[in-house]
């Protein structure tokens, strides 16, 4: 277990609690006051609190800036945050002492302790797999199938399928999108540790996506090669992927346009302007000038009225310089047919250029 996940969050046991005086009831009582339970056994204490039952537990807070956290946040803005949610559920797998000797987190759980990009996922249970056993429980998941050595890795001290694997499996767990931009998340994480370059994106993406291209044949090429299942579709799925995408909505961007058969779009373009950056296009189609943007309120929410002010500038100069813009939502990419009416509607110049879908 690695220190930070050790000594921060204010993590404590329920045999700890109890070593300070708290009753059994009262450490009930604690929870959704001063406390989050995290798994079995295992909280988080949040906040200073006054209550006489609760009091004795404040002595074991060493993270004052997690009480910070949560004094100035609201319960809605934390609802609200997937990577709050994501934090706990991160949390709950490091801490969780249960889990048998031939145990593997797998699947969503494995996608989060690696940080991957997911949407939505189910966080209530630990999955794992292990070559033995099969069982459930309210914490865990526990599956039967076995599993190469060369697919496990350690994560702050927990026994893991690697962030391959990991996205390999969601293909077929969560849908081929979702494995896609799991896939794509731990590729560019790997791009910018093996070039130790943290903006290699920014700075030169295409030399990012020539290193890409030859870590998905060394690595991802061979651990889609051991699954039992599914192979061909991986196999697929790793001929177009990119360590380019730099969000989940990218990734499904990726995913729909490859879906419908466009497959020539280039990914972090910049283009400039009196010799300065004007912009840098996420997904650009050079041969129509064709660019996708998206529009809307979480922008808005996430940088405020100037940003969205700024970006429009950016958009009037690139359709005076010849380019065609088609706006988007995030709720276009998560549904193949709205996205495909909409791009085509917008940009029927694309129809030329169309292939055949990745997955049939």
């Amino acid at each position: 277990m690695s220190l930070e996940y050790l000594h921060r969050y204010n993590v404590v046991d329920y045999r700890t609690l109890r070593a300070v005086g708290m009753t059994h009831a009262a450490i009930a009582s604690a929870v959704n006051c001063c406390m989050l339970k995290l798994t079995r056994g295992i909280y988080s204490i949040i906040r200073v609190c006054n209550l006489k039952k609760h009091r004795s537990a404040m002595v074991l807070i060493n993270d004052e800036d997690w009480i910070e956290y949560f004094r100035s946040t609201t319960a809605a803005s934390r609802s609200g945050d997937h990577r709050f949610g994501e934090h706990l559920a991160r949390l709950g797998i490091v801490h969780y002492r249960h889990f048998r000797t031939e145990d593997a987190v797998s699947g969503v759980s494995a996608a989060i302790l690696h940080e991957l990009p997911l949407f939505k996922p189910e966080l209530e249970q630990i999955i794992v797999s292990n070559p033995t056993a099969y069982s459930s429980s309210p914490e865990v998941i526990r599956r039967r199938r076995r599993f190469s050595a060369e697919d496990l890795c350690t994560v702050h001290g927990v026994r893991t399928f690697t962030s391959v694997r990991a996205g390999l499996d969601l293909i077929a767990d969560k849908g081929p999108a979702d494995g896609m931009a799991a896939l794509e998340g731990g590729l560019r994480a790997q791009v910018e540790r093996e070039s130790g370059d943290s903006k290699i994106g920014m700075n030169d993406p295409r030399r990012m996506h020539a290193i890409g291209r030859e870590i998905v044949d060394r690595d991802f090429v061979p651990a889609a090669m051991r699954l039992s299942r599914g192979r061909g579709r991986a196999l697929r799925i790793l001929t177009i992927i990119s360590p380019l995408s730099e969000s989940y909505a990218e990734s499904r961007t990726s995913f729909a346009l490859h879906q419908m058969g466009l497959h020539d779009f280039t990914q972090q373009w910049n283009v400039g302007y009196d010799g300065s950056l004007l912009a840098r296009l996420d997904f650009l189609h050079r041969p129509t000038n064709t660019v996708l943007a998206f529009d809307g309120g979480q922008k808005y929410a996430d940088f405020g009225g100037e940003r969205l002010k700024h970006e429009g500038r950016q958009q009037n100069e690139l359709m005076n310089m010849g380019f065609r813009i088609v706006h988007l939502q995030f709720r276009d990419v998560t549904n193949l047919n709205r996205f495909e009416m909409k791009v085509f509607g917008q940009a029927p110049q694309l129809l030329e250029f169309r292939g055949k879908p990745t997955l049939g």
